[in-house]
């Protein structure tokens, strides 16, 4: 009579475990044939979290948990979180204008917003500045200051045109609200309460993290690993939450999360896909009938895609280093692949 109680208990154990099971088969296959389809690329990683557990984490190619890449524009979410914690704080407002900061530039910049700044309505021109990632002839502050010096393309808050020269700005502004350079205040704000231990700016160095450069490029210039991201995007997952704490509030996720564009029509963009506007540093992939973001992500020039879908509850990142305007199908076919594997488990209902 005892073999019935611990067939049961064993029955229980394996249900609470195996509560739901994923087939990632068709996300596994869907790398394999990208990376079969394009020799160039040498590997590839992604991890998906849902309920801030890994509930897929694999590696392909030369790809290991230690690779360190470039990220270009997935800097952009990064850098936006550090700010919306000076803003938190009260160091900052969104509102904030240049010519509160830097009362010496042109009179047609002096009522930019550090907002604007960051979500691309500012008025500066589409075209990088020459300054950018030039860690030899520039600082900050002289990177900022001769791309002030450019011409708008644009009456600022009229328009949306994707550039890396806003949040360059934008940067400097924050040295000068908190006395700390670009560095010190990633490292504060980002590095350290999220333990990105292998992610700074020197995306020209081979040194271990963290190196500082004279000149950091805040919406491009990062590099960093599969793993360090999914730290972020994890807390923004879980509405500002990590490890016990309240990195930010959830009020200023969901904020971030907003289009910060005000409806501004497209000058520019790099997505060749309908939008749905534009947060702090993150694109809005999909709404919801209020307009709400469903999906949020910051994928970038070299097609790294970290990403975050709020009707799911997944946090996910897929690392790559090749070509985003190569691979744009195969990454929104990507998210869809992950997403319906994770809306479809084999087994959740327990044992019956």
């Amino acid at each position: 009579m005892r073999l019935l109680p611990l067939l049961f208990g064993l029955l229980a154990t394996a249900s609470a475990r195996a509560a739901v099971v994923y087939d990632f088969t068709p996300v596994t296959q869907q790398i394999d044939d990208i990376l079969q389809a394009n020799p160039s690329i040498n590997g590839a990683s992604l991890i998906v979290i849902r309920n801030g557990t890994a509930i897929y984490t694999q590696y392909f190619g030369t790809y290991a948990s230690t690779t360190r890449i470039p990220i270009a524009s997935a800097s952009k979410w990064l850098s936006a979180l550090a700010i919306e914690r000076l803003v938190e704080r009260g160091t900052m407002s969104w509102s904030d204008t240049i010519g509160q900061y830097i009362p010496a530039a042109p009179s047609d910049k002096l009522n930019i917003t550090l907002g604007q700044l960051f979500s691309h309505t500012s008025g500066l021109t589409q075209n990088d500045a020459a300054c950018l990632g030039d860690e030899t002839n520039y600082t900050l502050q002289t990177c900022a200051q001769e791309i002030l010096s450019t011409a708008l393309q644009y009456p600022p808050g009229t328009g949306f045109a994707y550039t890396g020269n806003g949040m360059q700005v934008g940067g400097y502004m924050a040295t000068l609200a908190t006395g700390k350079t670009w560095d010190q205040i990633f490292q504060d704000e980002v590095t350290m309460p999220l333990g990105m231990t292998n992610t700074d700016f020197a995306t020209v160095s081979l040194k271990p993290p963290y190196v500082t450069v004279p000149n950091p490029q805040v919406a491009g210039g990062l590099r960093s690993t599969m793993l360090d991201y999914a730290n972020a995007v994890q807390m923004v997952a879980q509405h500002g939450q990590w490890n016990g704490t309240q990195y930010l509030s959830a009020t200023d996720i969901a904020d971030m999360q907003k289009d910060q564009t005000h409806g501004a029509p497209i000058i520019y963009t790099p997505d060749p896909f309908v939008y749905y506007g534009y947060g702090y540093g993150e694109w809005r992939d999909s709404v919801d009938a209020r307009g709400d973001a469903v999906q949020v992500s910051s994928t970038g020039k070299f097609a790294t895609s970290p990403w975050v879908d709020n009707s799911t509850g997944v946090a996910a990142v897929f690392l790559v280093y090749n070509s985003y305007a190569t691979l744009a199908n195969d990454l929104r076919n990507l998210w869809s692949n992950v997403r319906g594997v994770v809306t479809d488990p084999i087994f959740s209902g327990g044992f019956e």
